[in-house]
């Protein structure tokens, strides 16, 4: 009797599986995506993040990624030749920088950078500093015996080469240094240089000299930065993220993004959320009937589907209050 009753157990747990490899291939999948998530939205709706996961758990499990997990070496590596096929495509194309980068969107990261009070600072503190004045001093003076050796006619610079001793002219070069030092200075420290008039003529000289570098090829890059200097700088990018993932700034700066996060949509609805996010059906949709069905198609085609859904119900047609429904 016990195994007539495991025998229709047994024809159950075929048909059940049967039943479901065909609400699961590739004919019947897109009527089953597009209810299930009609329903999941459904349903969604009348809950809140708050209901299903809270603020401390994902800060754990952020930390847990961004922290604690060890970052392999090859990620370095990857990016490189990533960088690689990206650079030799972009030199190779023939789009123009303008194409690429539009004028408006420079334009209005200049104007931003120059509303930062740290760039009127900083342009202040270049003013002031020792280095710059001096290479601008040296630069000046060169210039202006550049232009003497080249204005003044050669027989009279010969004349006073000889007719001035080495010393006064040694003298006179440090006086004139000294001068376009002390000249130097006090320009760069004039407030009416940061005025937001002369602020405005920078404005149209970066305007003007974008305006040029715009047209020129895209490939033109490689002229001023090459693979191996973006690979570079990702290195170092990468090697200050690994040190700074470690420091408890960065912990505290990501609790609080996590906390902020929940703070504004912790009490919103799951569908209000994704609406937030501009998750919308549509998009959610496309996603799935573009990866499920081939995956879907796979399993089936490999035999694991079925054997999956057999690990987890055979349990259930072989358990003993299975067979004593079965009695009658």
């Amino acid at each position: 009797m016990a195994s007539n009753k495991q025998e229709v157990a047994n024809r159950l747990l075929d048909g059940l599986i049967g039943y479901l490899l065909t609400r699961l291939s590739p004919g019947h999948l897109d009527s089953l995506i597009v209810d299930e998530l009609d329903y999941i939205l459904e349903k969604a709706a009348s809950y809140s993040l708050n209901q299903w996961v809270q603020a401390e758990q994902v800060f754990a499990t952020a930390q847990k990624y961004a922290v604690k997990m060890d970052i392999s070496g090859a990620i370095p590596e990857l990016v490189g030749d990533m960088v690689e096929q990206f650079y030799d495509h972009a030199i190779q194309s023939e789009r123009i920088v303008e194409e690429v980068i539009d004028e408006a969107v420079v334009m209005a990261l200049f104007d931003k950078v120059l509303e930062i009070p740290l760039s009127r600072e900083g342009m202040a503190w270049l003013g002031r500093n020792p280095v710059l004045l001096a290479l601008l001093a040296g630069g000046a003076q060169l210039g202006i015996k550049t232009l003497l050796h080249q204005g003044l006619p050669s027989p009279f610079r010969g004349q006073l080469s000889k007719r001035l001793p080495e010393r006064w002219l040694a003298s006179l070069e440090i006086r004139l240094q000294e001068w376009l030092l002390r000249r130097t200075e006090q320009l760069l420290s004039d407030p009416y240089l940061y005025c937001d008039e002369n602020v405005a003529e920078l404005r149209e000289l970066v305007k003007v000299a974008w305006q040029d570098f715009g047209q020129r090829p895209v490939a033109d890059v490689k002229e001023l930065v090459s693979s191996e200097d973006i690979q570079e700088l990702f290195v170092i990018v990468f090697e200050y993220w690994r040190e700074l993932r470690h420091t408890d700034y960065f912990n505290v700066m990501l609790e609080s993004g996590v906390q902020a996060f929940f703070d504004k949509y912790g009490d919103t609805s799951l569908t209000g959320l994704l609406d937030e996010l501009g998750v919308t059906r549509e998009l959610m949709l496309d996603d799935a009937r573009r990866f499920l069905p081939p995956v879907m198609a796979k399993l089936q085609e490999e035999g694991l589907l079925e054997a999956w859904l057999r690990r987890h119900l055979e349990g259930y047609f072989q358990a003993e209050e299975t067979l004593e429904m079965l009695k009658g």
